[in-house]
Parts: structure tokens; sequence; C-alpha cells
């Protein structure tokens, strides 16, 4: 029988961050250049905020001017994270439940990681646990 695998064994170490003056040009040109679906924003080493591709196609939408406009002013500050040490599982009922595809990691509150829903379901694709 396989050992239930924990957050910490499946996620990105290397993760693109932002400091919150960043403008969305620029965490735009990120995501793109690093075939990403979100940047983490960062101060002192804490996830702030999160930005992803949801966010920019709203922000589109609206006709925001991103060479001025800074992450600050457009992230969403109630970033929900999880610690490594909990199951695959564990994560992918929280994104479930929070209606999100990117969860950054943390390690007594500094960011570590970050999973997405494409790590959750490659993790747990040969499992009996589907979600609906």
């Amino acid at each position: 029988m396989q050992a239930i695998q924990k957050v910490n064994d499946i996620m990105v170490r290397k993760v693109i961050t932002a400091k919150p003056a960043t403008t969305l040009t620029e965490i735009a040109r990120l995501m793109r250049k690093n075939r990403i679906g979100s940047v983490i924003i960062i101060k002192n080493r804490k996830p702030a905020g999160i930005l992803t591709e949801s966010d920019f196609i709203k922000l589109v939408a609206r006709g925001t001017d991103m060479k001025n406009a800074v992450a600050e002013d457009f992230m969403n500050r109630n970033v929900v994270t999880c610690e490594a040490s909990i199951t695959v599982i564990d994560a992918l009922m929280v994104m479930r439940s929070e209606r999100i595809r990117h969860l950054p990691v943390v390690k007594n509150g500094n960011l570590v990681g970050v999973i997405s829903i494409r790590d959750l379901i490659a993790a747990t694709q040969f499992s009996s646990f589907y979600v609906i």
C-alpha cells in the first residue's frame, strides 16, 4: 500500500513572486515567461496577496491600465495557504472548498512553495479519490 503523499513531496519550490509595487504588466510577463497561472505577492517572505490568470481576465475586461497599475491595488489579499506537512488530499479539499486553483505553501508563515490544481491532479491520478 502506498503512503499518502504530503504537499511537501509535490510542491514547486521555485515560486515566482513579486513585490506589491510591481506593475501588472511585469507580473503578466512573469506569468507568460514562466508558463504559470499565478504570482504570489510577498512582503517579508510572507504571502501578502496573489494575482491569477482569472484576475487578469477581469482586469483586461475592465480596461485596466496595466502599465501604471501595481499589484498592491489589485491583488487578492485573502490568500489561502497551507502547511507543507498536510496531505495532498487535504490540500485538494482546501482548494475545492475555497474554489481556488493555486495554493501557496508556508512554513511558520513564510512562503516555501506553491501547488496548483494540476500538481494535485497529477499526484492523485492513480488514487481512488476523485473530485466531483
